[in-house]
């Protein structure tokens, strides 16, 4: 048997956590179905991890350690429904007028904080423990953390423990094209939670192609037309070309500031590309979301648009994925791979 993770090994030497960075999926090449799997839908959330310890206090942050428990009091609130003792593991979903998950409207609250809990409500959507009761999960497979999970969390009001499908990933991979929303993710049935890593046991499967990527540099002079972004593989920064639009004022404002802060001589890049227009180089530390339609042969995104800013992310995890979109079949009402797209929060 492997030795242990040694992000696991100290949780179960120092008890009951403080912080957990979570478990990341990786890329599967295209939707699949499979006995061995259980399927849920991708949500389009900020994934954050909720604490609540034996002592019944309540603490919220995301991957990248911020603190949000007095950002989103809604969720802190709800959190009572968690039995004391317990880590769980989600997203913080604001939705549209149709309830599909808004990352925009979301990204909106979290910069306005509690002032817009009520014209933005979020909610928390948990789909995993690592503690329930002071009683570490890590080691079980997740099928049987999902099973506690759904036992011990009280959900309503703003907290919710989606289902999943098991076996028909396809399907439900088919019905989230046809509600528009980012994904699928399968979980090896017997996959134990490992705390830090990007485990193939795992799989997300994007429906909406959209990815991280760094910024390495911008065009233009008011003060920028366009940015220049990049990605990692194998321990290089690559370029994949320019984001010329897709962000509102406020997006335009903070990367206004963090480009000032960042601004750089020299290019992150080696070697620097050739570049049509003159760049203004920049420390690749500033990570955005970008839509976009495909990748070219040359390496470079086409159609690319800017989607949202992405703080809680490291820019080492601004990587290349690399997977192949089915086309969409129909999906009747009143199926599980329906109503699962169609979560009520």
């Amino acid at each position: 048997m492997a030795d242990a993770p040694a992000d696991q090994l100290q949780m179960e030497l120092e008890g009951f956590p403080s912080e957990v960075r979570p478990m990341q999926a990786a890329s599967a090449e295209a939707p699949f179905s499979s006995v061995d799997y259980v399927f849920e839908v991708k949500w389009d959330g900020l994934r954050c991890l909720l604490f609540r310890d034996p002592h019944g206090h309540v603490h919220i942050h995301d991957r990248g350690f911020n603190d949000l428990t007095a950002i989103v009091p809604e969720v802190t609130a709800a959190a009572s429904r968690v039995p004391p003792g317990s880590v769980i593991d989600g997203e913080v979903v604001a939705t549209d007028r149709d309830g599909r998950p808004d990352y925009h409207r979301l990204r909106q609250r979290l910069a306005g904080g509690a002032a817009l809990r009520e014209q933005i409500p979020v909610a928390y959507l948990a789909f995993d423990a690592l503690y329930l009761e002071e009683k570490p999960l890590l080691k079980q497979p997740v099928t049987r953390r999902r099973a506690r999970l759904q036992k011990s969390v009280e959900a309503g009001g703003h907290i919710f423990v989606p289902d999943h499908i098991e076996e028909d990933g396809v399907e439900l991979f088919e019905a989230c094209l046809e509600r528009g929303l980012e994904g699928v993710v399968a979980k090896h049935k017997q996959s134990p939670y490992v705390p830090g890593q990007r485990s193939p046991f795992w799989l997300k499967v994007k429906a909406v192609k959209s990815d991280d990527f760094v910024v390495v540099g911008w065009m233009g002079e008011r003060p920028y037309d366009a940015l220049v972004v990049g990605f990692y593989e194998d321990g290089r920064l690559l370029p994949c070309g320019t984001v010329g639009g897709g962000w509102d004022d406020e997006a335009a404002r903070f990367v206004r500031t963090r480009l000032a802060e960042l601004a750089s001589e020299a290019s992150p890049l080696d070697p620097p590309p050739i570049m049509v227009k003159p760049v203004h180089w920049c420390r690749p530390e500033l990570v955005v979301s970008v839509r976009y339609s495909e990748w070219s042969p040359d390496g470079t995104l086409r159609f690319p648009i800017f989607n949202s800013l992405r703080p809680e992310v490291h820019p080492a995890e601004a990587v290349r994925h690399r997977p192949r979109v089915v086309t969409s079949g129909h999906v009747k009402p009143g199926t599980l791979a329906y109503d699962l797209t169609r979560f009520p929060f």
